[in-house]
């Protein structure tokens, strides 16, 4: 049997980031549909859903992260983990996983400024969360240690084609959301 002592660091940073890989692309998916047509004012339980996998995703990003600390195989520093380009290790594919952390965490929270930025400004800003969403799923892609594994790459296909299909859907105007710049109709004017 093999001591997973040794690997304890890595195996959890390794299941971490595949947690908030799954959580992110649910997270997605809740939002984009609770913004088009189909969800819209479906009630608080959707907002508490979506809110609660968003916490889990931001938990799960900061465990992915602190738990390379403790890896005695890459050793990092702090700033390996937290500055884009710092890291020797995959320098490219450890900036994108960066950026993204950073962004989905700052965009994750901006949700408890929304009331001091305005909801309108909020919500611009908030579309920029699949953005986030995608340069992590490009990250776990490019530098995941099981990212040549079918069972991953069938993992993520499962997770993140649903949040992929309805970005695409609100884009082409099908879901008619956030995405889609909705003109409130005028009423017609009376003939006299």
């Amino acid at each position: 049997m093999i001591d997973p002592a040794p690997h304890l660091f890595w195996v959890t940073s390794r299941a971490a980031g595949v947690a908030g890989l799954l959580l992110a692309s649910a997270g997605v998916s809740l939002g984009l549909l609770m913004s088009g047509k189909l969800m819209r004012g479906r009630g608080p339980d959707l907002r508490v859903a979506h809110e609660t996998i968003s916490i889990a995703t931001l938990v799960a990003i900061v465990v992915h992260a602190v738990a390379l600390l403790g890896d005695h195989f890459l050793n990092p520093s702090v700033a390996d983990i937290t500055v884009p380009f710092a890291s020797g290790y995959k320098t490219v594919w450890t900036t994108i996983g960066i950026v993204a952390g950073w962004s989905t965490i700052f965009l994750g929270l901006s949700f408890y400024a929304r009331r001091w930025m305005g909801a309108r400004r909020w919500r611009s800003m908030h579309r920029f969360t699949v953005l986030a969403w995608w340069l992590g799923v490009i990250h776990s892609l490019g530098e995941g240690s099981d990212s040549g594994e079918i069972w991953f790459l069938a993992m993520t296909a499962i997770a993140v084609l649903p949040a992929l299909v309805l970005f695409v859907a609100r884009l082409s105007g099908a879901g008619r959301g956030s995405f889609a710049r909705t003109t409130p109709r005028s009423s017609p004017r009376p003939t006299t």
